[in-house]
């Protein structure tokens, strides 16, 4: 290989997974050097996310007695011994009795972030491919330790990471989110934003980023018998709340994820349906872009009320459901078929999960 020019040796490596490049950082000081380089990881990071590339994606879960790493396109082709794979404690997380809580408050461009027990002061960011994490510093002590949003993202203008964290609060009887706060990874500090929305009830504190944007689900209050079904945005460059954009269909259930570089919506309709629908986009804002994926019979799935993570795979869905601690469910609708990964878990329902991206992005 040493007598191939160098920008095929780039765009060979630029190809491979993050544990092989791992590796070859300790073959020589060249390879360390191209390897570790910005520029060389935010190539490796464009190859993984373009064209919709799902390879390269994993499901982590958090859970009591370690975290396992996910790789559902595996699972999902009949590779069983490379579908799971144990990862040790961060090095930044705290080990303590409240450990088995650990809750996932966000992932970007394979950089997730961790909050340790029921303290959202006690958080920490970790790339769990590279192993590398980073305890964070203490946001405000206005931000309470329950009834918060948060949300990480990237700002390209800057080319920086942000967490975004807020409180939800209840004034003269409306929602409100009030008080945000931004972390940014290269000054490792935390200052406040403007910004107070009212009339917003979300259905999960941790937004999912996507094309510059962070995105929760929730309601919109209207005053009326019902409450409109809405995605709520922020824009990471700007560190504006963006509005409402209503989903394309009602549901009573719902979970927001992303498949590649498409927004996606996993839900049950009333509950007199008998039907889980899954719906991707690519252009958001625009209600008629939304595309329905998937309409599942119910009867096909152990989905119940406290899945918390799912995300399409090549032949299907993969569901982490919590009514089965544990447990993961791939469905081929082509087929018919079902099939169940196991995870290492205490048989405790508090837990977390989260899809990421495999990615050499680092903490330094």
């Amino acid at each position: 290989m040493s007598k191939l020019p160098q920008d095929i040796i780039v765009d060979i490596l630029t190809y491979l997974p993050v544990k092989s490049l791992v590796r070859f950082r300790c073959v020589c000081k060249p390879w360390q050097s191209l390897i570790s380089d910005p520029r060389f990881v935010k190539l490796h990071l464009k190859r993984a996310i373009e064209g919709n590339n799902i390879n390269r994606q994993r499901l982590l879960v958090a859970a009591e007695p370690l975290y396992s790493s996910v790789d559902f396109e595996a699972a999902s082709d009949g590779d069983d011994v490379n579908a799971v794979m144990e990862l040790p404690y961060p090095s930044a997380a705290s080990r303590t009795e409240s450990f088995a809580f650990a809750s996932i408050q966000g992932s970007c461009d394979g950089l997730v972030c961790i909050r340790n027990g029921g303290d959202v002061h006690d958080m920490f960011l970790w790339n769990p491919s590279t192993r590398e994490s980073k305890k964070l510093p203490k946001p405000s002590s206005s931000v309470q330790k329950d009834g918060f949003l948060t949300g990480l993202g990237y700002d390209s203008t800057i080319d920086d990471y942000k967490l975004v964290i807020a409180c939800l609060t209840t004034a003269n009887g409306s929602h409100q989110i009030m008080a945000p706060e931004v972390f940014t990874l290269k000054t490792n500090s935390w200052r406040r934003i403007q910004g107070i929305h009212s009339g917003i009830t979300l259905e999960g504190c941790a937004g999912v980023f996507w094309n510059g944007a962070l995105h929760w689900l929730g309601k919109q209050e209207t005053g009326a018998d019902h409450d409109v079904d809405v995605i709520f945005s922020l824009d990471v460059a700007q560190e504006k709340f963006m509005g409402f954009v209503p989903l394309p269909n009602h549901f009573c259930t719902a979970v927001l994820s992303i498949s590649g570089n498409c927004l996606c919506i996993f839900g049950k309709l009333h509950p007199d349906e008998s039907y889980f629908e899954a719906w991707i986009t690519s252009e958001y804002g625009v209600k008629t872009s939304w595309r329905r994926r998937y309409a599942i019979p119910f009867d096909r799935l152990y989905m119940d009320y406290f899945s918390t993570e799912m995300c399409l795979t090549k032949k299907g869905v993969l569901m982490d459901h919590h009514g089965c601690p544990g447990t993961l469910q791939l469905y081929d609708p082509v087929e018919d078929a079902t099939k169940l990964l196991s995870v290492k878990n205490s048989r405790d329902p508090m837990y977390d999960s989260a899809v990421y991206t495999e990615s050499l992005v680092s903490l330094g």
